[in-house]
């Protein structure tokens, strides 16, 4: 077996568009599904195996047949299938293809923590772009009366919540500060930008918990899912259709583990949003984010 062979095999199922990008690794390029692209690559290529672990190269994993991998991108880098966006859109196709010829139903996303339930869903739109007044919604369902249900969608990859340059820069510049008095870090400045060695990192307290991850439009109706979907994920039984997910979150008691807030202040020369240190920013991160090289700050 080659990377030849593979990529004839692959033109062999339907998978024209290809990317090689080295003689062990070779990318099929899709605008459906990836996960559900490597699944039909798996079931369809024999002696092969769907390796669904996320790594830096695919969040989605990826089919090895012999020492050869094969991964899945989106055809487009551009609008519905960019990073995050193409699995919120697999979430609104699923409902609205279903609400055209039901009308209303009911949605339940179903998570290993809790269930999010939505009686009488007529449609659902794509928000995502709207982040006005933090805005944290990517979706919105509507039901029968018009009412809205806000929900931000996170990949079961994800590490951070959002950027805080703009939301944390005035704390970070100051926390920075306290950090290189106590010899917590210490700072490099390289001309035209500044590092720190290394890296810190603070948890965040109740009020930017609350702000990061339910922003001003999720913590009344709304909800925080995790999952990276795939066709597989979602059921319909007359006029229910169930989703499963990872996770949800709907109130501030479900925000623990790895998904804790905290405020990773890290290196990025091309930011300068902390005005005294430019070159450095700020994510509102996952706890699992915060790995040993960072210290974490008490404040």
């Amino acid at each position: 077996m080659n990377i030849n062979i593979v990529e004839e095999l692959l033109k062999s199922i339907g998978y024209d568009n290809q990317k090689r990008i080295s003689v062990k690794k070779v990318a099929v390029l899709v605008d459906k599904s990836r996960i559900d692209a490597l699944k039909h690559i798996n079931k369809s290529i024999k002696n092969s195996i769907y390796d669904e672990s996320p790594s830096s190269d695919s969040s989605v994993g990826r089919v090895v047949i012999q020492g050869i991998q094969i991964l899945a991108k989106p055809a487009s880098k551009q609008g519905s299938a960019s990073a995050g966006v193409e699995n919120e859109s697999i979430v609104v196709n699923n409902i609205n293809n279903i609400t055209k010829n039901k009308n209303p139903i009911n949605v339940t996303f179903k998570g290993k923590n809790k269930s999010y339930i939505v009686h009488g869903c007529v449609k659902a739109e794509q928000v995502g772009g709207d982040t006005s007044g933090r805005k944290k919604a990517d979706i919105l369902l509507f039901d029968l009366n018009g009412k809205k249900y806000p929900i931000s969608i996170k990949k079961d990859d994800a590490e951070t919540w959002e950027s805080a340059d703009s939301y944390f820069s005035a704390e970070a510049e100051k926390i920075i500060q306290a950090a290189i008095n106590k010899k917590k870090t210490k700072l490099i400045y390289e001309g035209s930008y500044y590092k720190i060695e290394p890296n810190i990192a603070v948890r965040a307290n109740s009020t930017e918990k609350k702000n990061v991850v339910f922003g001003s439009d999720l913590e009344t109706d709304g909800a925080v899912v995790t999952k990276t979907f795939s066709t597989s994920s979602f059921k319909i039984k007359d006029d229910n259709m169930t989703i499963e997910c990872t996770n949800i979150i709907t109130e501030i008691k479900d925000v623990k583990g790895d998904k804790d807030v905290f405020f990773l202040i890290r290196n990025d020369k091309t930011r300068k949003s902390i005005k005294k240190y430019p070159g450095i920013r700020v994510l509102a991160a996952y706890k699992k984010r915060i790995n040993k090289n960072v210290v974490v700050l008490d404040r």
